[in-house]
């Protein structure tokens, strides 16, 4: 009896996703018919593109602390720039479900940028239900979990991505033709998005510079060196280097100086 009620729940829910399609509501609904599949604490919706910040479609939550602020706020001014499933659309991402622990950097759990700011907002875990709009940008349906997804979660997920997928294009085609599709920003596209790109300014080599960029984005030297072609004892020799350059000492300060020049970005964009 149970199974049942949790079957016709879901059912319930997809029910509501057809009637949402093209619609403002639509992602909220699909949210709410992916709650009886798999467990989930939060989602977010956004359309991206490879060199342009993320536009917010919609945004999710379910579980964890009461925030004032929402996170996505600080995501779409900038922290996107190191976020795994960010780089992946940079590299051009085909249609699929994917899990953090595919595509993330090797040392990515251990970077300030899991530490200090994707955990205590999206989790421990997250996967990404992606799909290619043929123009260059992209639809990212973010699921977010507290804890870690299980593999009868994630099978599950995996089972319904072709309906999910279905219901995605089809409200996009819907939202187009009601002139509901978000455009990016230029402004945003030219100066934000250049702050990982020009991380380090004249103090820093080229290729220090992209060894900072890689450090912050969760690579460790060792996966810098396989990234870069060189040995792991030169990415070691550059990052005392860059260290040095800038002033600091550590991974954490890094980021904190990362953090600086992305609020200088943002100054001049005011202005």
């Amino acid at each position: 009896m149970e199974a049942l009620l949790k079957e016709m729940m879901l059912h319930n829910a997809l029910a509501n996703v057809f009637e949402q399609l093209g619609t403002p509501r639509f992602w909220r609904s699909l949210v709410m018919a992916l709650r009886q599949v798999a467990p989930l604490d939060n989602a977010l919706a956004v359309r991206m593109w490879p060199d342009a910040a993320p536009v917010v479609l919609e945004e999710c939550t379910f579980g964890g602390p009461v925030q004032a602020d929402s996170p996505v706020f600080h995501y779409c001014q900038g922290m996107y720039l190191l976020d795994p499933f960010y780089q992946l659309v940079k590299e051009g991402a085909s249609q699929g479900l994917y899990q953090l622990e595919q595509i993330a950097p090797d040392m990515f759990r251990s970077s300030e940028y899991y530490l200090s700011y994707f955990s205590k907002e999206v989790g421990q875990d997250e996967l990404q239900f992606i799909l290619p709009l043929g123009d260059g940008s992209y639809l990212s349906l973010s699921l977010g979990i507290l804890s870690r997804f299980d593999h009868l979660a994630i099978g599950r997920l995996q089972t319904v991505a072709c309906w999910v997928f279905a219901a995605m294009k089809k409200h996009w085609q819907s939202s187009q033709v009601k002139g509901l599709s978000a455009v990016p920003s230029p402004q945003i596209e030219d100066q934000i998005g250049q702050a990982l790109a020009h991380f380090g300014g004249a103090k820093l080599s080229e290729r220090e510079a992209e060894i900072a960029r890689l450090t912050l984005q969760g690579y460790s030297s060792k996966a810098v060196a396989q990234q870069l072609a060189i040995s792991p004892e030169t990415v070691k020799t550059h990052k005392r280097k860059l260290y040095t350059k800038l002033g600091i000492s550590s991974h954490t300060d890094l980021f904190s100086q990362f953090i600086s020049e992305l609020t200088e970005e943002q100054k001049k964009q005011a202005l």
